[in-house]
């Protein structure tokens, strides 16, 4: 026989729940091509004085929390049942996804940043260093997962949508406000991910690129933004202000 039949693992039926939510219908991309100079400059000052070094994407993430923050329509869930709704979240909890190995395999957790746009990229990088390297045992996040894998994939599902979709402070707890990928770290230039979130921000690799410069051309730290957005809730101005301003303070303001 030319090929084998293998069991689709459980922690890839937990992915496809969440991707049931997506409806590419309604997602729009936008794509902001950043300069990073200005942060690779507070990562050398910070190694220089001894301090600990926050990585792209902590400070990348503290500046996302920051301007979504300014633009709460895009910090919401729009609630489909019984009633449509769209429920705009006070505070920036960010989810976003950690390898982990466990029992001889890599999975996936799904973890939350609570109150993001209130922390500095130091408490943002702590939080995401204990993430990748605290025992698992210490992570909510992994008592979670190893909970929704005791429930059968057809049960869960429909626990989902009855007891937790139509109410959108359990569904922050559990999965966030918003989404945050850092898929530039394995390689990846950019990518336009799909997500079941009003907004969604990817970081693409970070590296050095030609840019034009006051006249000139200089290689310079450079990354690609996306962010995803649902169309229904928003349009493509209130994303690309909003795209602006994270651009503008990543370059210029974020410290």
């Amino acid at each position: 026989m030319p090929y084998k039949f293998e069991k689709l693992g459980s922690d890839r039926y937990l992915v496809w729940d969440l991707l049931r939510e997506t409806d590419p219908y309604y997602l729009n991309h936008h794509l902001f091509d950043v300069d990073f100079s200005r942060i690779e400059n507070i990562r050398i000052k910070r190694k220089n004085e001894g301090k600990s070094v926050p990585s792209y994407v902590s400070l990348a993430m503290t500046a996302y929390a920051k301007a979504l923050y300014q633009f709460p329509r895009l910090n919401s869930y729009l609630r489909l049942y019984p009633f449509t709704r769209l429920a705009i979240y006070q505070d920036v909890d960010i989810s976003f996804t950690v390898e982990r190995d466990w029992l001889g395999k890599r999975i996936v957790l799904l973890a939350v940043l609570p109150t993001a746009q209130n922390l500095s990229f130091d408490e943002v990088h702590e939080f995401l260093k204990k993430r990748h390297s605290a025992p698992l045992e210490e992570l909510d996040e992994f008592a979670r997962y190893k909970r929704l894998l005791k429930i059968p994939v057809f049960l869960r599902w429909r626990l989902f949508q009855l007891f937790i979709k139509p109410f959108p402070e359990l569904l922050r707890q559990l999965v966030g406000t918003t989404a945050f990928t850092s898929i530039g770290r394995f390689g990846t230039t950019l990518t336009t991910p799909l997500s079941p979130r009003t907004c969604t921000m990817s970081l693409g690799k970070v590296e050095m690129r030609p840019r034009y410069v006051k006249g000139s051309i200089e290689g310079r730290l450079s990354a690609w933004l996306t962010l995803t957005y649902d169309h229904r809730v928003s349009d493509g101005a209130e994303i690309a202000r909003m795209g602006d301003w994270l651009k503008n303070l990543i370059e210029n303001e974020l410290a």
